[in-house]
């Protein structure tokens, strides 16, 4: 008998690797619960909420916050060290700032144009140069003990020292950088918009803090920290907010934010969620990572675009707003892997579904009217109770394992129409005749084996 856990209080309990096939967990509250490798085939999640529990949220959103504020502080110093470079006023310090800044700048537009890793790559570079230069300045101090002019190789030892600091600096400001970011992120993932900003707010005001602080010892030095501090938090929101509204670009910030979170979250890791149900359940910082997720229903789900959902088909940013949805009318999904897929009572009116693979998923009473089917795949689909009305089926790939019971139709078209011919092999051929019930479903049983 299927257990029933309706509108019950789980947080935090674990149900790991027991079979849990068609439980009621409807209504509940999950948040926190552990499902790890259980089977679920056929449980009602319809309204439940997932996720964090509070205790956890509070405490990772002060984790962030004091991580951003540790990071703030550290890019600030680096940006007070590249302006206490130039309290010598010396023409190579300049040099040495001025091309640091440029490798910063540069850094900062590779991670809004193009992404985080490589950005990364980038900061990788700039630790080699930092040991190459380090390597360089050891290399010039072991000649000075060889009997060098002194003061000639105190002077190379200056400029090599100097870009040392300023190198090292650079990684800094970028490493804080990163950190903010992604502390941002997670915060944001947990919290939402108002805890990016913060989260963002208090690296900026602790960097801002190591700006004004340099800035009463030397002017210059607090203005190239502040330049700093500004070009770090602007940075930081612009990411963190791209990161969390679903930007490409940013996915790799996204992907780890919500790796992170979701290890504290509820979690489906490898559970079979075989025909399991999510109709309106909350689903924020869940995992799904590794789940079996056959012909999961997703209609109508919040926040799933926070879950982790590894290499699932949930990956795929346009097949879950389907999904969640339900909503395909007059869209083009002309050659779409929809295989195992939940779209019941799907409203499917007037869609081009031309050599698309809808294998193995459920489409029990979706709306199909005058939609285009031509050489699409249906095997093992569940089409009972669906609306075939006026869809074009040339083609079409059935088999004895398709679902056809129940289904609705008054007419359908054996070709795809054409400019010639726009009404092309209707059936029943006179226009003033419809299917009677049930006639559809027997006439197109591939067991009856009647040639149209």
């Amino acid at each position: 008998m299927a257990q029933n856990y309706r509108r019950a209080k789980l947080r935090g309990k674990s149900f790991k690797g027991q079979d849990l096939t068609g439980a009621d967990f409807s209504n509940s509250d999950i948040r926190g619960t552990d499902f790890t490798g259980a089977i679920l085939k056929s449980a009602n999640f319809s309204n439940a909420k997932a996720g964090l529990q509070r205790r956890w949220a509070i405490a990772l959103v002060i984790f962030a916050l004091l991580l951003s504020a540790i990071s703030g502080l550290l890019s600030a110093v680096g940006g007070s060290l590249l302006g206490f470079i130039l309290v010598n006023n010396h023409r190579e310090n300049i040099y040495v700032v001025v091309v640091s800044l440029i490798v910063l700048s540069v850094f900062f537009i590779i991670i809004i144009r193009r992404s985080l890793s490589a950005a990364c790559g980038f900061l990788v570079m700039a630790m080699i140069w930092a040991g190459l230069a380090a390597i360089a300045w050891a290399g010039i101090v072991a000649v000075a003990w060889a009997g060098v002019a002194v003061t000639s190789v105190m002077e190379l030892a200056a400029v090599v020292a100097v870009i040392v600091t300023a190198s090292m600096s650079v990684v800094i400001v970028a490493a804080g950088a990163v950190v903010i970011v992604g502390a941002a992120a997670f915060a944001g993932i947990i919290a939402g918009l108002l805890a990016v900003t913060v989260t963002v707010s208090v690296a900026g005001a602790i960097a801002g803090a190591v700006a004004v602080a340099a800035a009463m010892v030397n002017l210059t030095a607090g203005g190239v920290a502040l330049l700093v501090a500004v070009a770090v938090v602007l940075l930081s929101a612009y990411v963190s907010c791209h990161a969390l509204f679903g930007d490409e670009k940013q996915s790799l910030t996204r992907n780890l934010a919500i790796a992170f979170v979701t290890k504290y979250g509820t979690s489906f890791q490898g559970c079979d969620l075989t025909d399991a149900d999510f109709t309106q359940a909350r689903l924020k910082n869940t995992s799904f990572i590794r789940a079996i997720l056959t012909r999961t229903c997703w209609y109508q789900a919040k926040k799933l675009h926070l879950a982790a959902v590894g290499t699932t088909y949930l990956d795929d940013l346009q097949l879950r707003e389907l999904l969640i949805t339900k909503d395909l009318q007059n869209k083009n999904l002309n050659g779409w892997n929809l295989q195992n897929i939940n779209l019941r009572a799907a409203n499917i009116k007037d869609a081009s579904l031309i050599g698309a693979n809808l294998s193995a998923s459920n489409l029990q009473d979706a709306d199909f009217s005058r939609a285009n089917l031509g050489q699409t795949q249906l095997n093992k689909t569940d089409l009972r109770g669906a609306t075939l009305t006026g869809a074009y089926i040339e083609d079409w790939l059935i088999t004895s394992q398709t679902k056809l019971d129940n289904v609705k139709c008054e007419y359908i078209f054996m070709r795809i129409p054409t400019r010639e011919n726009p009404n092309p092999h209707r059936l029943p051929p006179n226009w003033d005749e419809t299917f009677k019930e049930g006639e559809f479903s027997c006439l197109f049983n591939p067991l009856s084996k009647i040639k149209i």
